[in-house]
């Protein structure tokens, strides 16, 4: 017996939902949601709401001419999911050892290596998403790595630098 959701999920992008209403929303969403957090005085309910919906229709007709924003998406949540599959699988195994994820940021030597790691995870993400090509790297190239490993150098030694002595 088929499965009655391929033709649903089907159906839905030859509408359109997820070429145009979805990053419409999104878009929405997220434009009010930073207007309401960062101009809360100084624009009304009213005002953030027309911003708002002004930008996300200039996100559907970017949409319109940059279909890639699907394959975009799909692929940022799908790596996402997996990724975020491993972090609550290390929590997991970390919570059996009886160390709270918490305990990992309440020591200053350990915070910025672990907020370090996650945006290494986070680039990583976005760059097997996107493609190393915007960089004009190759991620199984050894510029890569070279690239990724001068970054994390760097990044130690400014936090190394940066730290107070005691």
């Amino acid at each position: 017996m088929a499965s009655p959701f391929e033709p649903m999920v089907l159906g839905l992008e030859q509408l359109g939902i997820y070429l145009y209403l979805f990053p419409f929303l999104l878009t929405l969403a997220i434009v009010y949601g930073i207007l309401s957090y960062s101009l809360k005085e100084q624009l009304p309910t009213s005002a953030r709401g027309l911003v708002s919906v002004v930008v996300a229709f200039f996100v559907m007709l970017f949409s319109l001419w940059n279909p890639f924003i699907v394959l975009f998406f799909a692929n940022v949540f799908g790596y996402g999911l997996i990724v975020g599959s491993g972090l609550l699988m290390i929590i997991i195994v970390l919570g059996l050892m009886g160390i709270k994820p918490e305990d990992l940021t309440k020591n200053e030597k350990f915070k910025w290596p672990f907020v370090g790691v996650m945006i290494l995870i986070f680039v990583l993400v976005i760059a097997g998403v996107v493609g190393t090509s915007m960089l004009g790297l190759n991620a199984g190239s050894g510029e890569f790595w070279t690239a990724m490993l001068f970054i994390i150098l760097v990044a130690m030694v400014v936090l190394w630098g940066s730290e107070k002595e005691e």
